[in-house]
Order: C-alpha cells, then sequence, then structure tokens
C-alpha cells in the first residue's frame, strides 16, 4: 500500500516536488510575494459582503448628517453598487502604470515599496469615513485599494516570471488564486458581527490590511531586486549577487553563472511601450486573447459572487442563520480547490483546464437563473433554494480549478517575453474594467428582476467560451516553442549591452563579428 502511494505521488507529482526540492527559496519568497500582495485583494474583495447592513447604516447616518434625510431604498442600491465597483475603476487607474512602473522599478520593488503606499491610503480613508461620518470616503478608499489591486495583480506574474523556474512557474503564480482566497475568507470571518463586523468596530474591519502594507515596507529590503531586472539596467555585480541569493549559484566565472540562472529562469528582456506592443500585429492579438481571457474570468459571475453572496442567498430565501458565514466557508472551500490545480496547470495544459472549466461555469450560471426563479415561491419550492447552494458549490469547484488561477498569467504567456508587462496591463484593465461593470450592474439589476440578472453572464460567457475554443492556443512554453523571437535568441541579441566576458561581442580592428561577417 506504501509503495503504490509513493508511485501515485513520484508520477503525479515526482517533477513538480524535485523542482521546489531545488529551488526552495524561490518558492518560498514567491508564496511570501503572493500572500502579502494578493491577500489584501481578496479581503478588500468580501469586505463589504458580510457587514452590508451595518455599513449601509453608516451611510444614512452621513446622509442624514449632511443632507438631512437618509437614502431611500433605490438611491442607497444606486450608492452601494457605486461603492463596490469603484474598485474596479481604481484598479483600471493602476493599471496605466503597470508598464512605465516595470520599466523604471521593476516588479520587485513596485510591489514591496511604492504599491503600498496605495494600501495604506485605503486603509486611512475608511477611517476617516468612519470618525468624521463621511461615507464618500468609503469609495475614496476603494479607488485607492482598486489601484493597489490593479498594479499588484500585473506586478505579481511579472516578479514571478523573472525568478522562478519555467517547470513550475504556472503552479507557483496559482500561488496568486490562492492568497486572494486565503485573502477573502480572512475578511469574511474578520467581518462577522462578533467579531469586527459590529457597528463600532466595522472601520477596523475595513482598515486592517493596512498591516499587510506595513509588513511590506519593512520586509521588502530583505530581497534582492530580480537579476533579470538587475542585468536590464546594467547592474551585473548586483545581478550576480541576486543570483547567489536566489539560487546558490556562484561559481567563478560570472558568465557562466548568468548562463546557469538563465537555463532555469526565462530572459525577460527590456518591456516595450503599450503603444509599440499594438503596433506588433502578433503581440496585439496576443494581447486581445489575453483581455478575452481575464473578461471570462469575471463574466463567469466570479467577482459578484465574492462581493455579493451574501445577497444572493438571501434572495433565495436560503437559511438566514447560516448566510453570513458561507463567504469564510466558500473562501476556504475555494484554497482547497485551488490545490490541484498546482498540478494540474503543469499536466493537464492551460487551454483545456481554462475551457473546461469554463464550461462547468456556464452550467452553474444557468442552474442559478432556474434555480433563483424557482425559489420565488419558497412555501412550495423549498428544495430551490439548496439547490442553489448546491450549483454555488459547483460554481466554487469550476472557478477554483481552472479559469480563476489560469487567467492571471495565461495573457503574459500568448505574448512575447517583452511584451508580458504589456499584455498584463491591458488584461488586468479589462478584468477590473468588467468588474466594475458587473458588481456596478448586478445589484439593482437583481432587486428589479431577479434571476433573470444572470442572463448577464450566461450570454457573455457563451460567446467567450466559443470564442477562445476557436482561437485560444496552449500557452505552455507556447513562446519557447512558436516565436523565433523567443526560441534561440543568444545572450548578445537579448541584452546587447552586458559588457563583460563571453557576453560581450569581439571587436577585430575595431569592427565587431556581424560586421566582419559582411565583409
Amino acid at each position: 500500500m506504501k509503495n503504490t502511494y509513493q508511485d501515485f505521488v513520484d508520477s503525479h507529482f515526482g517533477n513538480i516536488l524535485s523542482q521546489i526540492e531545488d529551488s526552495g527559496r524561490v518558492v518560498c519568497i514567491t508564496f511570501l510575494a503572493s500572500l502579502f500582495t494578493m491577500a489584501p485583494v481578496g479581503y478588500h474583495m468580501v469586505a463589504f459582503n458580510v457587514p452590508e447592513l451595518i455599513i449601509q447604516k453608516h451611510v444614512n447616518e452621513s446622509f442624514t448628517n449632511v443632507f438631512h434625510s437618509p437614502l431611500s431604498q433605490s438611491g442607497m442600491s444606486v450608492f452601494w453598487s457605486a461603492t463596490i465597483a469603484s474598485q474596479g475603476l481604481g484598479a483600471l487607474i493602476g493599471c496605466a502604470f503597470v508598464v512605465p512602473l516595470s520599466s523604471w522599478l521593476g516588479a520587485k520593488k513596485v510591489l514591496t515599496g511604492v504599491n503600498n503606499y496605495l494600501l495604506l491610503a485605503s486603509s486611512l480613508s475608511f477611517i476617516i469615513s468612519y470618525m468624521l461620518n463621511l461615507a464618500p470616503f468609503l469609495i475614496i478608499g476603494r479607488l485607492f485599494s482598486g489601484a493597489y489591486t490593479g498594479i499588484g495583480c500585473a506586478m505579481l506574474p511579472l516578479f514571478v516570471q523573472e525568478v522562478a523556474p519555467k517547470q513550475i512557474k504556472g503552479s507557483l503564480l496559482c500561488f496568486m488564486h490562492i492568497a486572494v482566497c486565503l485573502g477573502s475568507s480572512a475578511s469574511a470571518v474578520i467581518s462577522l458581527p462578533f467579531m469586527l463586523g459590529g457597528e463600532r468596530t466595522w472601520w477596523i474591519h475595513l482598515a486592517f490590511p493596512a498591516l499587510f502594507g506595513i509588513a511590506q515596507l519593512v520586509t521588502g529590503g530583505l530581497i534582492p531586486d530580480t537579476p533579470n531586472h538587475l542585468i536590464q539596467n546594467g547592474k551585473y555585480t548586483a545581478a550576480l549577487q541576486a543570483i547567489d541569493f536566489y539560487y546558490d549559484i556562484n561559481p567563478e566565472n560570472e558568465d557562466e553563472a548568468i548562463r546557469q540562472y538563465w537555463d532555469r529562469v526565462p530572459q525577460m528582456t527590456t518591456q516595450m511601450s503599450f503603444g509599440s506592443a499594438i503596433r506588433n500585429p502578433r503581440v496585439r492579438w496576443g494581447c486581445i486573447l489575453g483581455m478575452i481571457v481575464s473578461a471570462s474570468q469575471i463574466f463567469s459571475g466570479s467577482m459578484v459572487s465574492i462581493s455579493y453572496s451574501t445577497s444572493m442567498f438571501n434572495s433565495v430565501s436560503f437559511l438566514d442563520a447560516l448566510v453570513p458565514f458561507l463567504p469564510a466557508l466558500g473562501s476556504i472551500v475555494s484554497v482547497l480547490l485551488t490545490l490541484p490545480a498546482l498540478q494540474l496547470v503543469e499536466t493537464s495544459g492551460r487551454r483545456p483546464l481554462l475551457l473546461k472549466t469554463l464550461v462547468i461555469c456556464l452550467v452553474a450560471n444557468i442552474c442559478f437563473l432556474i434555480f433563483s426563479l424557482l425559489s420565488v415561491n419558497p412555501e412550495e419550492n423549498w428544495w430551490a433554494s439548496w439547490l442553489f447552494g448546491a450549483s454555488f458549490l459547483i460554481f466554487g469547484i469550476g472557478y477554483n480549478l481552472g479559469i480563476g488561477p489560469v487567467s492571471y498569467f495565461i495573457p503574459s504567456e500568448l505574448v512575447p517575453p517583452e511584451a508580458a508587462s504589456a499584455a498584463l496591463g491591458s488584461a488586468v484593465a479589462v478584468n477590473w474594467l468588467c468588474t466594475m461593470f458587473t458588481t456596478l450592474i448586478y445589484y439593482p439589476l437583481q432587486h428589479l428582476i431577479g434571476g433573470w440578472s444572470y442572463l448577464m453572464f450566461i450570454i457573455p460567457c457563451t460567446i467567450f467560451l466559443i470564442f477562445l475554443w476557436r482561437f485560444l492556443p496552449e500557452t505552455r512554453f507556447y513562446y519557447h516553442e512558436h516565436d523565433e523571437l523567443g526560441a534561440s535568441r543568444s545572450l548578445t541579441e537579448l541584452d546587447p549591452i552586458l559588457p563583460y566576458g563571453t557576453f560581450e561581442r569581439e571587436l577585430v580592428n575595431g569592427i565587431d563579428d556581424d560586421e566582419q561577417s559582411l565583409l
């Protein structure tokens, strides 16, 4: 029995386990970077979900103090959906700075430095909203947390791509989704009324992610910048020290150290501007495919289910005592369901995993529509609310096994390495544009037409599924196999300014090798 179990582990996980053993420090750093960067993202996604009525009471008190009249039910619906959707607008704003920040500071410095000031500004805005009884600062805080989210969601895949071994890059990037689920789970638990979701403590709950920002600002200096970014900027001594830190590669020959590093990690060249990416037909098509992948992730219903799960279950007359605990339970289940994806992304391939799980999400949304309509008469169709809950579980399985985690990094694999930041920036921008639209429209739409509101997911999801089934390639090592720009570049071609050792062009009587061959 023991041998059978060991054979199963070796056959299914042996390659990943061996790579993790060889790159333990990189795996640890990647996990911690994902946790500290993405946990606040998941936290803010759920932060307004459970204490919804309590925060809405604060909003009414604020409007009463300023305008001497509380909001009407329709007015509250509009203000609340605008507050939730403002995170998407903030993310769009943050995406506009992805390419310049990646070129100027690099992914590591942005993740551990400048981006965390946005997270602190978000927490400060929520504190001001409570202390001064000013509801508009809720929207300002969401804008700041959204900007943090937009930059973080694009920069973290770049950071992982610059330090992770190519054999387990996809698995390590699944940590992003796991960290989001852990953050949302923590938020759902902390926001319960007997925790920090009460009338006097909800502001502490909203400000809690500041601790993640402070931790990153304090610990960011403990790890060096990525070797790729240091080499791009001509800081070769620092790059060699970084290679030694991440991979314990410290041969006497400097050229050999760089070669060993690039044998493990694909080289990231200087990132092209978004304008240059759009002018290149192949890169432009890759960016478009990446944007559609990101749009399909949101129109599967993911962000609405995270932001409005309590409203969704209340609308189908689910047991009132269980509803506040559902976000926490769902987040914990999401973490467990994502663990198999660590292996599936490297064995099943990105394309089949995304398409099959998108089908599962589509089926779940159709079930949402049917059982929501049936639950209008809870006395006669009491079973419909339980089948709605079962459909929610099916949706969670599909989303967390595939389309949830893989949509974070597929866009960067559809383009050559020098266009990764442009592809990720545009994909994350579309992701949060769709988030802003769905979270803004769903809440009032659900109150207006009930279960028919799920058509806003079913129709686009069907269109995206057909399109991706036709055009999406398998992206695992796609540009290593299909692009002459990324397949067999020499180190000199990748970075012609390298000034030392065998990487430097040899000059013969003042003429380099290429010119000699022409003569």
